[in-house]
């Protein structure tokens, strides 16, 4: 079995206590340095000029006026760039479009200029003749064989199927089929601070501050476009305001670097809010349709999903999120069988990445639906039904038959969740509305797997080097974005090491001295860069017993002499574990399907208020009970907990990317709406005491499935509410009113 080898520890003092980020001060006082604050002497300005429409062949790209702009240092076109690439195939992506575009905000040309209103100019000055070509517009065009082809490989960028058993067979023969079809929109990731950074490049080797959730990949993805070594390739990923999953695979890195080894000297660039909106990543719009079959008892017999995604037009994480869609697609139940089915498309809307929950909110969404319609079909409580088929840890999953983690707890969330007032008292507080606002409570469940899978190789790193005076420095990955990982880092190595937390210091994102440790993503950073950390720590600790050293009462002695002994520093490494029982997946394709071993979970209710006039509904009360293991932060936990409860939220009643033939329309924040402090309700959350075994001090991820269950838990409270299940989000007025005119409620 893989452990993080805290076994043998010294006794807890900061791991399980609620500590501050440890760059908390700086963000309060507005001193920290975030990576789109920094500014050098001699540093360009960049813009980056973008297609404005979604399809169409670059007939001719003048950029002579731009270039004779006085104050214009570079205008940079698909011929400048070594390599126009932004991976290994045709789907990635060019740096730059050379001969067509396919979305509004493709990148067609930089410009860097000595200050920003030049660049500005310049690049508005930059000619580019485009000739329109038919818009796939969505997953029906793109299926459509007389639809143009976006790829040479077609319009498919994935597909993925299974089964484990007969499942028509099985709902033949259920005593309630539900069939039921949901959509779920594209959603934007909308951190506080939009994509930027800067690049230098000196001496053969370019140096890139620019925020990014996994460094490795951009190091990568720059030092192919500019056919260099990888070694030549510095990233910082430094202070960011916030990712949710756009600073996976985002671009600007690698314009940074271009410009910087165009023009040899520091080039800052930031892009803005309309920017981002128009050009940056969303999450996957699905529609997944559901057959779920049930005995007379709420026992689930069987389901089969269906499943069609929309990743835009280049391929970034599609495949990858149906991955994770099919193995969420029974949700956290145990049944005998089922099947999913999945394709995802390429289209000339805006690009869909990765995003905060993966692919799983939009089938939880589906699935969650269907548990709480058969439970008022058949006159059962929505927890009781639930409870009939929660998945225990050890159960095997029902679609891939592999055994979960004993540490799953979403029976405990369930429970913990149907004892709280919010669930126990909703008849009397429903019973209190007046008026026109009726009330209503809803309650759904959720599960997410920590880290990229099985079969895959996960593995975060760790370094750690001890001076002189007993002073420890850690380099360890992944990488913050704007969850402070690193002070969680810092707790853990201060009671793997018996050590002050003082003594103690953390450094992330700087592939020069981190050694590759994978994504800040999969819910896996506190599993998997807390599993190196630990690693590294008992290394330490073996080679102090060894040496007869007593690191903890003599930290300075014993640092003083590991560094006479050249033993100073330790490299570890944490292979997330594979699940020990693979169930129906064939070993070969383990890595194809990536089963989780180690999931979190979460149940949340959410209470109500629907306009029965107007269509508005408001949100009062939100709970979150969370299977998070060993919280080693809980003030952090808790945080992560409501802000992810509050995205979910957003989905579920405001948040829609929209476009019009393949044309955002949603394109700033006065269009878009994202829950404010105003729209927050007031949230409670719950942690369940857990521990998993292979995880620091028991720890495992939780930052994803908190998202999950909002949406469903909403819905469900609207058919409590006023009747009404709604199948598609965001429930706006206008949906409302439409599902309240079909179903007049009394």
């Amino acid at each position: 079995m893989t452990t993080p080898d805290t076994a043998g520890t010294p006794p807890r003092n900061w791991v399980g206590r609620s500590r501050p980020a440890v760059e908390g001060a700086e963000i309060v006082t507005g001193e920290l340095v975030y990576v789109t604050d920094r500014r050098v002497p001699g540093m360009l300005h960049a813009v980056v000029v973008r297609s404005t429409v979604p399809h169409a062949e670059i007939r001719r790209l003048d950029t002579s006026a731009a270039t004779a702009l006085p104050g214009v240092v570079a205008v940079l076109t698909a011929a400048d760039v070594p390599v126009n690439a932004l991976g290994p195939r045709e789907v990635d992506g060019p740096v730059l479009c050379k001969t067509v575009v396919r979305q509004v905000g493709d990148a067609i040309a930089l410009v860097a200029a000595e200050d920003a209103a030049t660049a500005a100019a310049a690049a508005a000055m930059v000619t580019v003749d485009l000739e329109p070509l038919p818009v796939v517009d969505g997953p029906d065009a793109a299926l459509d064989p007389a639809s143009p082809q976006l790829h040479s490989v077609g319009n498919i960028a994935g597909r993925i199927a299974f089964a484990s058993g007969d499942v028509e067979a099985a709902l033949a023969g259920a005593d309630l089929v539900l069939r039921r079809t949901v959509h779920t929109p594209a959603q934007e990731h909308l951190a506080l601070e939009t994509p930027g950074g800067m690049a230098i490049w000196a001496d053969g080797k370019v140096t890139i501050w620019c925020g990014s959730q996994n460094p490795g990949l951009h190091q990568r993805k720059v030092a192919r476009a500019l056919d260099i070594e990888t070694s030549a390739v510095r990233m910082i990923a430094g202070p960011v305001g916030g990712a949710f999953g756009a600073r996976n695979d985002d671009p600007v890195p690698v314009h940074l670097a271009v410009l910087a080894h165009a023009t040899g000297r520091p080039v800052h660039l930031h892009l803005t809010r309309e920017e981002v909106m128009t050009a940056g990543t969303k999450r996957h719009p699905f529609t997944t349709s559901i057959d779920i079959g049930f005995d007379r008892s709420g026992q689930i017999v069987a389901s089969q999903v269906i499943a069609v995604a929309d990743t835009g037009p280049v391929i970034t994480s599609g495949p990858n999120v149906l991955k994770t869609s099919a193995e969420m697609s029974t949700g956290p139940y145990r049944f005998p069988m089922a099947s999913f089915s999945g394709t995802v498309v390429y289209s000339n809307n805006s690009n869909n990445g990765a995003f905060r929950g993966y692919g799983v909110p939009q089938v939880a969404f589906a699935v969650e639906n269907a548990l709480t319609e058969a439970a008022a079909e058949l006159g059962i409580d929505p927890v009781e039904i639930r409870l009939r088929n929660v998945l225990r840890g050890g159960d095997p999953h029902s679609l891939y038959r592999h055994r979960t983690t004993d540490s799953l707890q979403v029976e405990t969330t369930l429970r913990t969740a149907a004892a709280h007032p919010l669930w126990t008292d909703r008849q009397g507080w429903q019973a209190a509305g007046d008026g026109l606002w009726r009330r209503g409570t809803g309650l759904a469940c959720a599960m997410k797997g920590v880290g990229m899978g099985s079969g895959t190789g996960d593995v975060a790193r760790a370094r750690l080097e001890i001076d002189a005076t007993g002073a420890v420095t850690i380099w360890a990955g992944p990488n913050h974005t704007g969850q402070s990982i690193q002070t969680t880092y810092e707790q853990i190595a201060a009671d793997a090491l018996g050590l002050p937390i003082d003594a103690i210091e953390v450094r992330v994102g700087d592939t020069d001295f981190v050694p590759e440790s994978g994504p800040t993503a999969a819910s896996r950073s506190t599993y998997a860069g807390g599993g190196a950390v630990t690693r590294a720590c008992a290394e330490l600790r073996e080679t102090c017993a060894r040496l007869g050293l007593p690191l903890a009462t003599d930290p300075a002695g014993t640092g003083e002499k590991l560094v006479e002994l050249g033993s100073a520093a330790v490299e570890a490494e944490f292979f997330l574990p594979s699940t020990e029982d693979i169930g129906l997946i064939p070993a070969d394709q383990l890595a194809t399907y990536g089963p989780h071993r180690v999931y979190g979970a979460c149940t949340q209710v959410v209470r109500v208020e629907v306009n029965i006039r107007t269509g508005e509904l408001r949100v009062p009360d939100l709970l979150s009970v969370v299977d998070c293991g060993t919280a080693i932060n809980p003030a952090a936990t808790i945080g992560q907990a409501e802000g992810g409860a509050l995205q979910g939220l957003g989905l579920a009643v405001m948040e829609e990317h929209r476009l019009v033939d393949g044309v955002p329309v949603t394109t700033n924040l006065e269009n878009y709406l994202a829950p404010t402090i105003a729209d927050a309700p007031h949230m409670q959350t719950v942690l369940i005491s857990g521990h998993e075994d292979t995880g620091p001090y028991g720890a495992k991820g939780m930052s994803e499935v908190v998202v999950v269950p909002a949406p469903p838990a909403l819905a469900a409270a609207v058919l409590d509410a006023v009747g009404v299940l709604p199948d598609r989000l965001p429930v706006t007025p206008e949906r409302m009113l439409t599902w309240l005119e079909e179903q007049p409620c009394g």
